[in-house]
């Protein structure tokens, strides 16, 4: 298989669009099936392709190197520091306007070290935890086994997620899932998440599948469709608590994963990198500033969604990226933002 790993730089700053979409619902009141599309249907492949681009660019035959992994784990815990410093007022707000039967300190902890202090941050610890979990895995199993585990790991965290009511009606799992849902509000973690996409990024380079594009765009077109009628099929039930983990999201972000290593540019990405890094990071905070100029000051309106609402904090977001991407030359600007 001839890859090439620069167009993934171009679709990992689609995939920070598609992020902004789910988190900001551009659709909300134009349309409600419109709305249900664009944040549950393929923009969802946002945060598993970064997974799956996190496993391949870095192992190496088959295998994350231990040197690369302590330098991976030292950047992302720095970052997810640092952005958790950056949003800490929002966080604060967050939790003072989010109604729970537990303490904030007990909230603020667990989402800390589990979950993810904000709404965006939860991808730096779950890469974290699900980096950690693989490399582990590998030390111990052959590949077939680290596969298995990951893939019904990854079950069941469908199953407390978009699932989670058909799960409560068989007995077994509605206890194991009672019980589990009395330490963790989701299994879209470094747990039942991350890992089976990070590890399959690691197999995609192993072994560079060997597929026509014929057959990949058939397959997308295909499992795209299948995907469509799952989210509807999972809409019409009930069952849904949300729609981060779903059967088909794993064939629909792996089929686009390949597609993506196929296309040839000749051209340096490394700009549309930096630039979707950059996008990623500061996207909730352009928003909650076009809430505040639209709204005289009054960010507890953050759900407020709309189209000019998502436009305008788009907008801002691009202009504070090329913005902060002036100063690259500035280390700290260049390690922790871009």
């Amino acid at each position: 298989m001839n890859t090439d790993t620069r167009f993934l730089n171009i679709m990992k700053l689609v995939m920070a669009f598609f992020v902004m979409v789910v988190h900001f619902s551009p659709f909300k009141t134009i349309h409600p099936v419109l709305h249900f599309i664009s944040i549950h249907g393929f923009t969802r492949i946002a945060v598993p392709f970064f997974f799956l681009s996190s496993g391949y660019l870095l192992s190496e035959q088959g295998k994350i190197p231990s040197q690369r992994l302590i330098k991976t784990l030292t950047k992302l815990i720095k970052l997810y520091l640092f952005w958790t410093f950056i949003y800490f007022p929002l966080i604060v707000l967050q939790l003072m306007n989010t109604p729970s039967s537990l303490h904030w300190s007990i909230i603020l902890t667990r989402n800390l070290f589990f979950e993810g202090s904000f709404i965006h941050l939860w991808y730096f610890i779950a890469s974290i935890i699900g980096l950690v979990i693989v490399t582990t895995l590998q030390r111990f199993l052959k590949t077939r086994f680290v596969f298995t585990l990951l893939i019904l790991l990854f079950m069941l965290g469908v199953l407390g997620d978009s699932y989670y009511g058909f799960s409560m009606t068989i007995p077994y799992l509605n206890t194991f899932k009672t019980t589990l849902f009395q330490f963790i509000n989701t299994t879209r973690n470094g747990v039942f998440f991350a890992p089976l996409f990070i590890f399959t990024g690691i197999l995609i380079k192993q072994f560079q599948p060997n597929i026509k594009k014929q057959t990949l765009l058939l397959s997308l077109l295909f499992i795209l469709t299948l995907s469509f009628i799952e989210i509807f099929f999972l809409r019409s039930q009930g069952w849904a608590k949300d729609y981060n983990l779903t059967f088909l999201i794993y064939p629909l972000s792996l089929i686009s994963f390949l597609i993506s290593l196929r296309v040839k540019v000749n051209f340096n990405t490394d700009r549309y990198r930096s630039m979707a890094t950059t996008l990623f990071y500061i996207h909730i905070y352009a928003y909650v500033i076009i809430q505040a100029v639209l709204y005289q000051g009054d960010i507890t309106l953050f759900r407020n969604y709309g189209l000019i609402d998502f436009s305008l904090a788009f907008l801002l977001s691009l202009v504070l990226t090329l913005f902060i991407h002036r100063y690259k030359h500035v280390r700290l600007v260049r390690e922790l933002m871009m």
